[in-house]
């Protein structure tokens, strides 16, 4: 039984991992101007329709600061906080 919390404590780490590389692609794309076609304009739309669910309810919550957005700054800690809870609560249960 101890297997199978330590294997979801693994893999809420990878999620963790691949949305963090999935958010800056976000970020660095929201620097260029979109394109019409090609492979970085798929990465973007990919990322961005991955993004969203997470980002929209924090950009609603948070002002922009001038033109600046911070909404992937915070769901960074928020996924990052919520995956540190997760990979210890799992790893908790693996020793009983």
């Amino acid at each position: 039984m101890s297997i199978i919390f330590i294997h979801l404590a693994e893999t809420v780490h990878i999620l963790q991992d691949v949305f963090f590389v999935v958010l800056m692609i976000r970020i660095v794309s929201s620097f260029f101007p979109p394109k019409t076609a090609g492979l970085w304009d798929k990465a973007t739309y990919i990322s961005t329709q991955l993004t969203e669910p997470i980002l929209a309810p924090i950009r609603r919550r948070v002002p922009l600061v001038g033109m600046l957005d911070l909404s992937p700054l915070i769901a960074f800690f928020l996924v990052d906080i919520a995956s540190y809870l997760l990979v210890a609560l799992f790893l908790y249960m693996a020793r009983f």
